[in-house]
């Protein structure tokens, strides 16, 4: 599976490189190829923590992850920074980079099969068909993709329910526990991809600053994250249930700042307010995911966990569409709660008030239904 990612990962970006200044399909393609071949290589890895580091190390790893993930979005953020100033192709080869890991990758990781098992292709494909639907009406609203998006949940709900061993089973809606911590984590992560696209929004359009200068202010609080996602030791001591409360907090807190900092001038906006936001995730990622492993039996721990990176990609998809395109439209320009008049700044400000009342509402929906997403794990478990 990681050889399959990278090869998916390096396609995609031969792609972009080579035939993106010809179709901007070709971008598309290349993008759709990365994006898959990189979600390979991190749900393998959460995958392979799971199986093969016991529990009260886990969220360590977990947040190595996190610390590896937000220095490499620090990297793009520089990078596309630079966007005016070198040929954006470039940004498509550098990814090439990663086949120089595989030597070192099959001399350590673990080969291991699964007799007798299959990939359930009939499956992936109808969720696949489903998040692609639900993420088009979201960017449109057209009836068709409504429409598509019911039949193909249909479909994958008969599915499911008809195939022998389908990747993921009816019992799993059927779990209280699993249903409640996947509410919290779609609803936490519904911001996710919209923060710095409406940074950047920000930016151009209310301080008229260039992209350079932007992502020289939004890289520090990514970096922030990075550095806080070394903080292992700190999330062990805090437990689960704080750190989560406190990321939440943080997260929500964070993009409601944007919106009352926009009066006080691009640096408190582009560089200070995200940085609230970031802290917050450095604290969400590696408890939230290790509290979806306790509502399954250890055996199932993998699907849950790829489930979980479905589910966020999902509402990070649907929200960036969702978001973006009330920044956009325009909508909400009459003037805000955080001190700005009618116009676009308003617009700005009323979305960011709107992502962080969100993600607060997952801090509310994990304090009521705590005990519910615990009630499967151990005493141990829980204390940990």
């Amino acid at each position: 599976m990681t050889f399959l990612g990278i090869i998916l990962f390096v396609l995609g970006s031969v792609i972009g490189f080579v035939l993106g200044p010809v179709n901007i399909w070709a971008v598309v393609v290349a993008r759709v190829l990365q994006s898959a071949g990189g979600q390979v290589a991190g749900s393998v890895f959460l995958v392979l923590v799971s199986k093969y580091v016991s529990k009260a190390s886990r969220v360590l790893y977990y947040q190595i992850f996190v610390a590896v993930f937000r220095f490499s979005a620090a990297l793009g953020v520089v990078l596309a920074g630079l966007i005016e100033t070198i040929d954006w192709r470039w940004l498509f080869a550098a990814p090439i980079v990663t086949l120089l890991f595989i030597p070192a990758l099959n001399r350590n990781l673990p080969d291991l099969h699964a007799k007798g098992a299959k990939i359930d292709v009939i499956g992936f494909s109808l969720i696949d068909a489903f998040a692609a639907s639900v993420t088009m009406y979201f960017t449109n609203y057209a009836t068709l993709w409504a429409v598509l998006s019911v039949i193909t949940l249909i479909l994958f709900s008969v599915y499911i329910h008809k195939a022998k061993d389908p990747f993921i089973t009816p019992q799993f809606f059927k779990n209280p526990a699993f249903i409640a911590v996947m509410a919290v984590i779609f609803v936490g992560y519904f911001f996710s991809y919209t923060i710095n696209a409406g940074i950047n929004a920000i930016g151009l359009n209310v301080y008229h600053v260039s992209s350079s200068e932007i992502s020289s202010m939004l890289v520090w609080s990514i970096l922030l994250a990075a550095v806080l996602g070394f903080a292992g030791p700190i999330l062990k001591k805090l437990g689960r249930t704080l750190s989560i409360v406190i990321a939440l907090s943080f997260m929500g807190l964070g993009l409601i700042s944007v919106a009352f900092f926009i009066p006080m001038g691009p640096v408190w906006t582009l560089a200070v307010a995200p940085c609230i936001y970031y802290f917050g995730t450095s604290f969400f990622y590696s408890p939230i995911v290790d509290s979806a492993t306790l509502t399954v039996p250890a055996e199932e721990s993998g699907r849950v966990l790829g489930i979980n990176d479905l589910v966020q990609a999902i509402t990070g998809s649907i929200g960036v569409a969702v978001f973006s395109g009330m920044m956009s439209s325009g909508v909400m320009s009459g003037g805000s709660v955080a001190g700005i008049g009618k116009g676009t700044a308003s617009t700005y400000a009323n979305v960011f008030i709107i992502g962080g009342v969100v993600i607060l509402a997952a801090l509310v929906i994990y304090l009521v239904f705590h005990k519910v997403i615990y009630s499967r794990a151990s005493n141990v478990e829980k204390k940990l």
